[in-house]
């Protein structure tokens, strides 16, 4: 190796172990060199950064409580399960493994629940809470109320500790596993739901306290310290969600934006339409997550699609004498339908699922679309199911990554498939790429 060279060593580990990055120098460099080494010394890291990350496993623990008996009806929720619902299926369609407690939800039901999802968390993976209900702030610690939380008097601060949720115990424990990124999403922060002494409340008349996150923690709060969220907009609200989930859910959807992005255009756009009642929300972010400009909950935005070189035309019989006559499709073939445009915008739709009846057409000259994205550090498979949503119908069966399929039309998000063996069913279509080559079955 020439002197003038100064060797570096990348060691990628399990995810577990940190990358480690070794190396010496015995001059210094000109500062024209040194700027090219540092500019892909970053690179290396940076794609060491998505390595690790892609390998971890991704799981959320989502809650919406809209029922508190103890409370009486002036505290019942109307948004909370829609909420948390919609969360789920938004979690589950990029790729989390969800698992979602709604309606009347008991301290010991959580408590049984949430320590069976925290030993399912493994060192280096992503976990996600979400809770969607009543919460009160005491002496700057937030806590979540579960369904059977008792009604509660000022003075009584003890039994109001005891009997809630502290947001930084769960953080915590999930923490405590070895989780690198743990992300709270609390959309809690209404009226307290505990009866007045005169001037006197059990915590803060509304809202949650600002609180700091620990370390490899990013937490966003429905509203800033202090301020009512929004369960509705006033009057014929055409949306079942909350005004910050349903800005939440659509925006947790888009590849390519990292936490903090996530975190200011959700705090712009919930601005945007509490002002138009009028009333003050601002959503409030806080990061403790090294990296997380380079994190999407969503993942990558997609590249551009591939072009894929057609095969050579086959020769007519009149210019291959003795050639024989191609065999006539398969009546379970049905006709090439009409391309759609995608229902979402480029930026969003992966480019690497074609336009309906597109991958038909492939598959007529045996190209047929396949799944992409899988993680094979997890479950690695693809799901079939027999409608376009992941929180209703079933799931028909796995298909894992060198299943092929042909994509027959499409749903927003969804791809209705038939799989080579003549079954069909609807994928995400985050997840479906196009195209590799096969035989056509007989």
């Amino acid at each position: 190796m020439p002197e003038n060279r100064c060797p570096f060593l990348l060691d990628i580990t399990p995810r577990q172990h940190p990358v480690a990055l070794s190396g010496s120098c015995s001059r210094s460099l000109p500062e024209g060199e040194g700027l090219v080494r540092r500019v892909w010394l970053w690179l290396i890291l940076w794609a060491a950064m998505v390595h690790e990350a892609a390998a971890a496993n991704r799981l959320a623990f989502v809650v919406g409580v809209d029922t508190y008996p103890n409370l009486g009806p002036a505290a019942a929720l109307e948004r909370p399960v829609a909420d948390a619902r919609a969360v789920a299926e938004t979690l589950e369609a990029i790729g989390f493994r969800v698992t979602l407690l709604s309606a009347a939800v008991t301290q010991e039901t959580f408590l049984r629940r949430f320590g069976a999802f925290a030993d399912q968390v493994q060192p280096g993976d992503t976990a996600l809470f979400y809770f969607a209900g009543h919460g009160i702030a005491l002496q700057g610690t937030n806590y979540l109320l579960p369904s059977d939380i008792p009604a509660i008097e000022p003075g009584q601060e003890l039994l109001a500790r005891t009997r809630a949720l502290a947001e930084a115990d769960l953080s915590a424990a999930l923490r405590e596993r070895g989780a690198r990124v743990v992300v709270m999403v609390i959309d809690a922060c209404r009226d307290n739901p505990f009866p007045r002494a005169g001037t006197r409340s059990v915590g803060l008349s509304r809202g949650l306290a600002r609180t700091e996150p620990a370390e490899g923690v990013f937490s966003l709060y429905a509203a800033g310290a202090g301020q009512q969220a929004l369960d509705r907009l006033p009057g014929r609200d055409p949306s079942p969600n909350s005004v910050f989930t349903r800005v939440f859910v659509a925006q947790l959807r888009r590849p390519g934006l990292n936490l903090i992005d996530l975190g200011e255009t959700v705090r712009d756009e919930v601005v945007k339409l509490a002002e138009t009642v009028p009333h003050k929300q601002v959503p409030a972010y806080y990061n403790e997550v090294r990296g997380a400009r380079f994190i999407s909950l969503a993942g990558a935005e997609a590249a551009p699609r591939p072009a894929v070189d057609p095969p050579p035309a086959a020769p007519r019989p009149a210019e291959a004498p003795g050639a024989a006559t191609p065999p006539a499709l398969p009546a379970s073939v049905p006709p090439v339908p009409p391309a759609v445009a995608p229902s979402r915008p480029p930026a969003t739709w992966p480019p690497s699922a074609p336009a309906a009846g597109e991958p038909l057409r492939d598959a007529r000259i045996g190209l047929f679309s396949h799944p992409v994205r899988l993680d094979p550090g997890g479950d690695n498979w693809l799901a079939l199911r027999s409608r376009p949503s992941a929180s209703e119908g079933v799931r028909l069966m796995k298909l894992g990554p060198d299943s092929l399929f042909t994509v027959l039309g499409r749903q927003g998000v969804w791809l209705n498939v038939r799989l080579r063996t003549g079954e069909t069913g609807w994928v995400h279509g985050d997840y479906v790429g196009c195209c590799r080559r096969a035989p056509l079955l007989p």
